[in-house]
């Protein structure tokens, strides 16, 4: 299953984290090949050309997250979406992080 920056976004957002710390870990989640970039077209039957992720995605991602938007994320990627943002972890019987709770 591929992992989407808008997901990596919108797990950051559910953590509060600061737009910095969400975009370097959608950055560098691109770069190990752990994120899948999406391909974007002109018009139909175009060559795709490649999405670079920047601050204006994040804000209108934002935007989104804060008017209810959801993103749909499975539950066999939430492991891998906290590992890309860095998410500590919380060892059984531990207090919840915040938003988590």
């Amino acid at each position: 299953m591929h992992i989407t920056p808008v997901q990596v976004a919108f797990r950051g957002f559910h953590f509060d984290f600061p737009d910095t710390r969400i975009l370097a870990s959608i950055r560098q989640g691109l770069s190990a090949g752990r994120v899948k970039r999406p391909a974007f077209t002109r018009w139909p039957g175009s060559e795709p050309i490649s999405v670079q992720i920047g601050e204006s995605h994040l804000e209108s991602w934002r935007r989104q997250f804060e008017e209810g938007v959801s993103v749909h994320v499975p539950e066999e990627v939430t492991e891998t979406l906290d590992e890309i943002l860095g998410v500590p972890v919380i060892p059984a019987g531990s207090p919840a992080p915040p938003g988590e709770t």
